[in-house]
């Protein structure tokens, strides 16, 4: 199976998972052809990212921050930042998930990892871009971004929990590390620039 086909039968599983069914485990690709597929998901969550740079952007004018005009350069530095998450935690966990005794669940849990990420990107970047054409004002607009930064936190616990077969005290670790591997990475990024 192969174009939009591969691609939304991917996403159907990763979503039923993040609905916290595990039968949606078989709906991925989780053979080898497919964990190196599944990191091309990152080409369909370049434009969601498009949208929460330009929200951002907005914010910090908002806040009277100076902000630089987006440029080809600017756009370049934000697509390596975007590559350098995409790939680090899934590097970082592959070190990790053997001697926590997770190694035979690694595939499937990445697989699910990344193409849940382009969900979880839709999700984020629909209230980012109701923020960028003025229907969430500016006022409220970090409260709104705070709640689903929570809800997407929600998904990768709920896609650690079915995909890793792990309990909720296994769970909540591993989420974190990705969650801090990726604000480090985008803080290390943001001044260097």
């Amino acid at each position: 199976m192969n174009g939009p086909g591969y691609i939304i039968e991917n996403l159907i599983g990763a979503w039923n998972v993040v609905l916290g069914r595990a039968d949606g485990l078989n709906r991925v690709d989780t053979s080898l052809e497919g964990f190196w597929r599944s990191f091309a998901a990152v080409i369909l969550i370049a434009p969601f990212a498009f949208i929460v740079l330009l929200s951002q952007r907005k914010l910090s004018a908002a806040a009277e921050e100076a902000v630089d005009p987006l440029s080809g350069g600017g756009l370049a530095h934000e697509s390596l930042v975007l590559l350098v998450d995409w790939f680090m935690f899934p590097l970082l966990f592959a070190l990790l998930a053997g001697p926590f005794g997770l190694g035979g669940r690694y595939v499937p849990f990445i697989v699910t990892r990344n193409w849940s990420s382009v969900i979880i990107a839709a999700g984020v970047a629909t209230v980012h871009g109701l923020h960028v054409i003025g229907i969430l004002p500016t006022s409220v607009a970090p409260f709104v971004m705070l709640a689903v930064l929570a809800v997407a936190l929600r998904f990768s616990y709920v896609i650690a929990r079915v995909a890793l077969s792990v309990s909720m005290g296994l769970a909540l670790p591993i989420v974190a590390l990705d969650f801090i591997v990726s604000i480090t990475i985008w803080a290390v990024f943001a001044r260097l620039t």
